[in-house]
């Protein structure tokens, strides 16, 4: 290993909407409990129990950037509108086509739109079931945040510029773990031939100065690179090797090395930074590898539609419905003027959609927020693990 490598990874640290209705008399509902912790396997047939909307407070339907639920919300009923009409979505119990779900969405973008939240409540619960997540073992949901990762590079391998960011390759060479993709290349830094099982077969996307940031655009899943002739580029997820992911905060947290409480993705930057001799070994113990692709369009999700910021969820596909309007109820942070440090955290509850999925977001109790790209964003997401959390997801009355 090259000390002088190590030394310098230190420094280098739409749609048309359904005609309006006229408001609706709502009968008042019986307040029902929470739906108890599952026992056994959580399954798309018990993740979701259904709850009624008086559960949720009045101030959900008063949110001043409604628009933005309806941006959202128009991209998820393209999604719908791609796939074939009689596709079935679940809630629970409940199955829903994909022609039903274009519909649904459509007809909530145009009164998110409208901005009248008397109309927009009378609508959901007169039209509308609730479902609420049943969540982990505890009956919790625990949040987190991800973001669009800004990194640096070049199509041009150099000294600096020596890590690669590889496409999807055949699916002969797809499984190679990440210790034998990336152990050459981080234990001797540049070479004159790229190093790695995948290396010298054209796959390289593109090459970048700093592993760490590209070990933390594994997380993401998307990001924007900017290159060294000016242009910026953008790029998402496009499939991985299939090994299962380890997160290496929990690591450390088993080590000893960074207490629970204060594990946040700010802090284990720095920790990865501040200890470049242990950065090999965490990155080994986590398998899982990413490839990746260049897009047109800003990030998108696992329905393969742009996100929007601080609207988009990512859930576990295999639990929870595709492209489904939903309602998140957590805490967001407030930070001091520095950006960094957090006041306090303020209770919030808003409408979200569920357009994306992560290799950590496994089971009922997880749930991640996007973001979105920019200045302070990875702090403002990365200091997210926001237990105590609710998840609900909205599906049309089917007849």
């Amino acid at each position: 290993m090259e000390r002088s490598w190590w030394v310098r990874l230190v420094l280098l640290v739409f749609l048309a909407g359904c005609q309006a209705l006229p408001p609706v008399e709502v009968t008042p509902e019986t307040p029902v409990a929470p739906p108890p912790p599952v026992v056994g396997e959580v399954t798309a047939m018990n993740s979701l129990a259904e709850t009624n909307w008086s559960e949720l407070p009045q101030t959900l339907f008063a949110d001043p950037a409604l628009s933005e639920w309806a941006k959202a919300l128009a991209q998820s009923a393209l999604y719908y509108r791609r796939v074939p009409a009689d596709s079935l979505y679940r809630f629970g119990p409940l199955t829903v086509p994909a022609a039903r779900m274009a519909a649904a969405c459509a007809e909530l973008a145009d009164l998110a739109r409208a901005g009248d939240p008397a109309r927009l409540q009378a609508a959901l619960r007169d039209r509308f079931r609730l479902f609420r997540s049943v969540g982990n073992a505890q009956g919790d949901v625990m949040v987190t945040g991800y973001y669009e990762a800004l990194l640096h590079g070049s199509f041009q391998r150099s000294k600096r510029y020596f890590y690669p960011l590889y496409r999807r390759p055949p699916e002969a060479l797809r499984r190679f773990d990440r210790r034998q993709i990336d152990e050459p290349i981080l234990a001797k830094g540049f070479t004159k031939k790229p190093l790695g099982k995948l290396a010298n077969r054209g796959l390289e996307l593109v090459w970048v100065d700093n592993p760490i940031d590209a070990f933390f655009l594994h997380i993401q899943g998307s990001g924007r690179v900017q290159l060294d002739n000016g242009r910026m580029m953008r790029i998402g997820y496009d499939g991985s090797n299939g090994h299962p992911y380890l997160a290496i905060g929990k690591l450390l947290i088993d080590e000893g090395k960074i207490p629970k409480e204060e594990m946040t993705m700010p802090r284990l930057r720095q920790w990865l930074v501040d200890h470049p001799y242990d950065v090999q070994r965490l990155f080994y113990a986590n398998a899982s590898y990413v490839y990746f692709r260049e897009m047109s369009l800003d990030a998108v999700g696992n329905i393969n539609v742009p996100l929007t910021r601080e609207r988009s969820i990512a859930t576990d596909h295999q639990l929870f419905p595709k492209g489904a309007p939903a309602v998140l109820s957590t805490t967001l942070p407030r930070f001091a003027p520095d950006h960094k440090t957090v006041l306090d955290w303020q209770p919030e509850i808003r409408f979200v959609v569920n357009q994306d999925t992560g290799g950590a977001i496994r089971g009922a109790g997880r749930v991640d927020l996007f973001f979105g790209f920019g200045e302070w964003v990875e702090y403002r997401s990365g200091v997210m693990k926001q237990t105590g959390s609710r998840l609900y997801f909205i599906a049309p009355r089917v007849p």
